[in-house]
């Protein structure tokens, strides 16, 4: 110690008496404190295992434990509820002594914050809490988002750029528009921009002069494809035709011929023959109506391509109006944006040619306290300043108070209200 200052060693003993009297104070305050809903206890007896665990204060002021069934705990110190259980168990179990009973606290029930804070709610309570403390919780005095000049700078900038950005996807759009107008009106290209045109406007318009020739080269290469494919399958047709013209032919002699050997073979004469030529008609029919078939399906094919080619132009159109319209809507969502833009632009500017705000505007809002406590069948209402202490259950409510002194209101500093103690 002796290389240690003075100064320090008479802190360190300030230091020690403090924790000494708050140790004092806890314990004090502990045994003052009354059990309520939603206190969460932790009871041991002993000898008793069966009863060691973890209890929770119901609804209706009682806790459950095995053997001795419901108990009072309700408006009880800690102290009181072990008395209570020890009693009881005596009474079930018919015991000589008293056993020995602890009960420790192991969560308060929460409290409340409600008022001019920037997140009222409820809160688990923390030994020793005071008001300060609650509203530290609840995120401090509720402030008002306030919008500064620099917000209105990076507004104005912003809202800039995405007006710039709109302003080119409007003249993109409007060339895309009269493109698929060209297409739709049948031009062979696409028409030029007016006199003084914007120079995105011409851009845009290039890009959707090479997008104009791309398409009507692909249909006109599409349009030849299926004209070729007709001309290809009408052909098949009539090669088909006469193929089946030729097979005809060749059936009927068979069948004439197959007639005489017939007749032929009543008088057993040229039965060698019969058995050939039988064979010869079966393979002729097989092919007489493959052929048919193959017929029939080239028919059906060109149908479907000749329906095809006739209405190429009409459902190109009818997708040439359909993005028109798409392009006519996306046109009016960019203008709206611009105007939303614009609008918040003024405002902006608006706000940046204001003066500042009043000073006071700054200073740290004037706050009123008031406790709603519970005690036993009665409610209290407390006014309070930042150095009250809260209590388990409690309602703190937050006031927002006009400038100049509050009338009954317990300023921070001042005694705390009276009120049972909380536990530190």
């Amino acid at each position: 110690m002796g290389g240690i200052p003075k100064f320090m060693r008479g802190l360190g003993s300030a230091l020690c008496a403090l924790i000494v009297v708050a140790s004092c104070l806890s314990a004090a305050q502990a045994e003052d404190y009354k059990l309520g809903v939603q206190d969460r206890l932790r009871i041991h007896v002993s000898e008793w295992p069966a009863l060691n665990g973890e209890a929770v204060v119901g609804a209706n002021g009682e806790i459950s434990l095995p053997v001795i069934g419901q108990i009072r705990a309700a408006n009880l110190d800690t102290a009181e509820l072990a008395r209570s259980i020890s009693q009881r168990l005596r009474e079930v179990s018919r015991l000589a002594e008293l056993p020995d009973t602890s009960v420790d606290i192991i969560a308060y029930r929460p409290f409340y914050i409600l008022g001019s804070v920037t997140t009222p709610g409820e809160y688990q309570y923390r030994p020793g809490m005071m008001v300060l403390n609650a509203l530290s919780i609840a995120g401090g005095a509720y402030r008002s988002e306030r919008f500064s000049a620099w917000d209105a700078e990076r507004v104005s900038i912003s809202s800039r750029g995405e007006i710039a950005v709109l302003a080119l996807r409007r003249e993109d759009l409007r060339a895309e528009k009269m493109r698929l107008t060209a297409e739709l009106d049948g031009l062979e290209a696409l028409p030029e921009a007016a006199a003084g045109s914007d120079a995105q406007l011409l851009r845009a318009l290039e890009e959707q002069r090479r997008i104009f020739n791309g398409l009507r080269e692909r249909q006109g290469l599409e349009k030849a494809a299926l004209t070729r494919s007709i001309d290809a399958r009408e052909k098949e047709i009539a090669s088909l035709g006469q193929q089946m013209a030729d097979v005809a032919r060749k059936r009927a002699a068979t069948e004439t011929e197959l007639e005489q050997v017939r007749s032929l073979a009543k008088r057993n004469l040229a039965v060698h023959r019969l058995f050939p030529l039988e064979r010869t008609l079966a393979d002729v029919l097989r092919e007489q109506q493959e052929l048919e078939i193959r017929k029939l399906t080239a028919e059906q094919s060109l149908a479907e391509q000749r329906r095809e080619l006739g209405t190429f132009d009409d459902r190109r159109r009818n997708e040439v109006v359909a993005e028109i319209q798409r392009v006519n809507a996306q046109i009016r969502e960019v203008e709206q944006q611009q105007k939303a833009l614009e609008r918040l632009l003024v405002g902006a500017a608006q706000y940046s040619s204001q003066s500042a705000e009043d000073d006071s505007d700054n200073d740290a809002p004037q706050l009123r306290y008031v406790i709603v406590r519970t005690q036993g069948d009665k409610v209290h209402e407390i006014e309070a300043a930042e150095t009250t202490r809260v209590m388990p259950g409690d309602i703190v409510k937050v006031f927002r108070v006009s400038e100049g002194p509050v009338t009954g209101a317990v300023k921070s500093g001042t005694a705390p209200a009276t009120g049972p103690k909380a536990p530190n």
